[in-house]
């Protein structure tokens, strides 16, 4: 039975410019739905949209969460939001995080990287739960 879209499992673009940390405290709707241990190699794992394991997993994991990209000039804070069906996209970048934070979670990562992004430490967690009032 096809499930029914919410406009909050959209994802468009003209919904979500590039949030900043100040533009997040601000956002029930995104600090109500952080998943603070889904990872980026939870989120980059295959599945398929026809195996009902992989459309649990989806439900499970739907919602936004932080990691640190390293893809661009220099590694950022990023959030990502993951839809239902399996669509990712980047929604903010947090620069007011300590650099020596980011530094620590990739010389010293929790999971390898995934195409270039690291999942959180647990030092950035409570770092990002203290700014954000969680």
């Amino acid at each position: 039975m096809e499930e029914e879209l919410h406009s909050s499992d959209v994802s468009d673009s003209n919904n979500f410019d590039i949030q900043d940390l100040g533009d997040i405290k601000k956002r029930p709707d995104i600090l109500g739905r952080i998943k603070w241990d889904v990872t980026p190699q939870v989120v980059m794992e295959p599945r398929f949209q026809s195996r009902p394991e992989d459309i649990e997993k989806l439900k499970e994991i739907s919602g936004y969460l932080f990691y640190i990209e390293t893809q661009g000039a220099r590694p950022s804070l990023m959030l990502m939001r993951v839809g239902k069906r399996d669509i990712t996209t980047t929604v903010g970048k947090i620069d007011e995080i300590p650099v020596e934070l980011i530094r620590k979670a990739i010389d010293n990562p929790v999971h390898p990287s995934v195409h270039g992004m690291y999942a959180i430490t647990d030092e950035i967690k409570a770092w990002l739960k203290r700014e954000l009032s969680l």
